[in-house]
């Protein structure tokens, strides 16, 4: 590494000790329930973005066939975390709330059903082979990543999507939770299974043949 490279990395490594150091005071800080639930909901939306902004980097890596990873790659990762929470935290105390939800149940329905489709005709063309969605210079095929990405999605789709609202009375409501509870459970078993089997499918393609 130059002396530019050096002079930027210690620049960087100085710029990001002081962030995070503000970041710690202010989640560490024992505040009144107002200053709690500013920080949570911070927290959670600056978590969100910055995680998918180093699976996007992590994927645009894989796909290009690029295993080196630039150190300040990880720098900029917790920097983003800490300048993102403190200023969702801030702009939460001044009352600009984010909140990101379906409201619309087609909307929900429309965006299950493509995420189905694409699962389908992503793993068809995993398990066939298909030479449309190869990526013969990166370390993972395109339908792979589709599928990958499309799991994400899912995973982000089902908090947010509207919950059915109806009048139960203490009965209903018990059976209900019980039947949502199952459907779910097995929604869960089915959805672990098949990402098993396809971590499986990857480690035999990568490791084996």
């Amino acid at each position: 590494m130059n002396s530019l490279g050096n002079i930027l990395l210690s620049m960087h490594a100085i710029y990001i000790t002081l962030i995070v150091s503000c970041f710690f005071v202010i989640l560490l800080s024992d505040e009144d329930e107002l200053h709690q639930y500013a920080i949570n909901k911070a927290l959670k939306l600056s978590v969100v973005l910055t995680i998918l902004s180093l699976l996007g980097y992590s994927f645009y890596m894989l796909a290009s066939g690029n295993k080196f990873i630039n150190i300040h790659v990880i720098l900029f990762g917790i920097e983003g975390l800490s300048i993102l929470t403190l200023l969702f935290y801030y702009l939460e105390l001044k009352g600009f709330s984010f909140t990101l939800k379906i409201k619309n149940k087609k909307i929900t329905n429309l965006l299950s059903t493509i995420s189905i489709i694409i699962s389908i005709l992503t793993t068809l063309s995993m398990i066939f082979r298909l030479k449309l969605l190869a990526n013969p210079k990166g370390f993972i095929r395109y339908d792979e990543l589709i599928l990958f990405i499309n799991f994400i999605f899912i995973s982000f789709m089902i908090p947010i999507s509207p919950k059915i609202k109806q009048k139960f009375t203490r009965e209903e409501y018990k059976k209900n939770e019980i039947y949502l509870k199952k459907n779910f459970n097995i929604f869960l078993l089915i959805y672990s299974l098949f990402i098993l089997s396809l971590i499986a499918y990857v480690i035999y393609r990568t490791v084996i043949l």
